[in-house]
């Protein structure tokens, strides 16, 4: 007869065994890659899965404040950062937002969002993944005291506090994005107005620092600036439902590396305009930027444009790369624009554009006589040698019209040329090449940005 021990040992190694496997399961259950493998109150941590306290913001912010990585925030309602506080967020901190709240740091106010490229701040819809929509919450905006050349501009918010923007300060420091996340905003408020975009930066002076952000999903545009001198540096916006980047009021700063990804939805993906008041309204909006990419969807229709100035904004866009736009990739619109082009104060240089139109050869917006409003009719002088346009040349990306991971390196072949000249004093001097990414580096997006569907 068997002993006890001989009958029992089975049963204890099954035992062991299933808890084993158990125990298994369970890690690999919670193992992670990536925050988004975590859901919305989830933190990805050294490979795990870590639920992190939520905490409700219900009111304003009217004393010094810090965000912690450890806590996950949820917005409630449009939250004010209300002078002189200042709102500091911790590297790996995510904030969630429910319908038509929304983070602005008011004038006088300062936000300090310093992530890092291992550890973003994602500002992101409170719904569950696989749920999240463009238009979930409002957004998020910094508002200082820099020059704008709108009277009585505020941001359309109802709200007892102070809304204004602008002022004569050109250094004025709104603050600091650096490694930012912001996702499925640009809801429409209480109000009806749609106030916010994805990131807003309305009258922030030159000491403000925005670099390594991305917004992706925006119902309405990715990045707007309103007026102010602050300067964007490695920007991402993907699959904004209206403009990439949409610069007026009086801007004059500059952008270099701009990453800007359309969708079906998209319209432009630089749109740089003065004032639809007053088109000759001072300062007049005077964007300079280097080293962008834009990408259209790549579908038949006339909808998107890669590049759109109008209503009499003035600018220099240089070392660029433009493709897969249904419309055009450049538009210069209204007699105010048209004269600017003419005076050679609207300047596209140093670009590639390819795969625009139902031909593929359609880079220009046409003069269409009966149109409302004009369109610059005779684009001879952004096509002679000296401009360095470069037009029917093919990038090389190697997949750019996926939208869950776009891939932004382009060939060398057609991006970098001994004749093409560096980025004036302001800019990297370094980046002698079309596009917003070198192509003999790594992309600078790695490790920080992310395409969620949903």
């Amino acid at each position: 007869m068997p002993s006890a021990a001989s009958i029992l040992r089975p049963s204890i190694l099954a035992i062991a065994a299933a808890l084993t496997t158990s125990c298994s399961l369970t890690l690999e259950l919670n193992q992670c890659v990536s925050d988004e493998e975590c859901g919305v109150t989830g933190q990805c941590l050294d490979g795990l899965c870590k639920e992190n306290e939520r905490v409700e913001i219900t009111s304003h912010i009217v004393e010094d404040t810090v965000w912690t990585a450890d806590n996950t925030y949820l917005l409630k309602d449009l939250v004010m950062v209300v002078a002189p506080a200042t709102l500091t967020i911790e590297p790996g901190t995510r904030i969630l937002a429910e319908r038509r709240a929304g983070l602005v740091s008011l004038k006088g106010a300062r936000l300090v969002a310093e992530g890092r490229r291992d550890a973003p701040i994602v500002f992101t819809s409170a719904r569950p993944v696989g749920q999240r929509l463009a238009g979930d919450w409002a957004g998020l905006a910094m508002v200082g005291r820099a020059p704008t050349n709108r009277v009585d501009f505020n941001l359309r918010i109802d709200s007892e506090q102070d809304t204004s923007v602008g002022g004569s300060d050109e250094a004025w420091d709104c603050g600091t994005l650096r490694y930012v996340r912001v996702e499925f905003g640009g809801a429409e408020l209480s109000n009806g107005q749609k106030a916010l975009k994805g990131i807003t930066l309305a009258g922030c002076g030159s000491e403000t620092t925005v670099e390594y952000v991305q917004t992706h999903l925006s119902d309405d545009d990715g990045i707007a600036v309103f007026g102010g001198n602050v300067n964007l540096r490695y920007a991402v916006s993907t699959r904004a439902q209206d403009d990439g980047l949409d610069v007026d009021t009086g801007w004059r700063g500059t952008a270099q590396f701009l990453a800007i990804q359309q969708d079906i939805n998209s319209r432009e993906g630089i749109e740089i305009e003065n004032l639809a008041e007053d088109t000759d309204a001072l300062p007049q909006t005077d964007a300079r930027i280097y080293n962008f990419t834009i990408i259209g969807f790549n579908r038949d229709g006339d909808r998107q444009r890669g590049i759109y100035y109008k209503l009499g904004g003035l600018g220099t866009l240089s070392h660029g790369i433009v493709i897969g736009q249904d419309g055009a990739g450049l538009h210069i619109e209204g007699p105010e624009s048209i004269a600017h082009a003419n005076e050679g104060r609207v300047i596209v240089e140093n670009t590639l554009f390819f795969n625009q139109g139902a031909s593929g050869e359609e880079h220009f917006e046409p003069d269409v006589p009966g149109d409302e409003s004009p369109s610059l009719g005779d684009y001879s002088a952004y096509q002679t040698a000296e401009t360095g346009n470069r037009f029917g040349v093919d990038p090389g990306f190697a997949d750019p019209y996926n939208l869950g991971n776009p891939t932004w390196i382009p060939a060398a072949e057609h991006t970098t040329d001994r004749d093409l000249v560096r980025p004036p004093e302001g800019f990297d001097p370094t980046a002698v090449y079309l596009g917003a990414f070198s192509p003999s580096a790594a992309p600078w997006t790695e490790g920080w940005t992310s395409y969620p569907l949903n």
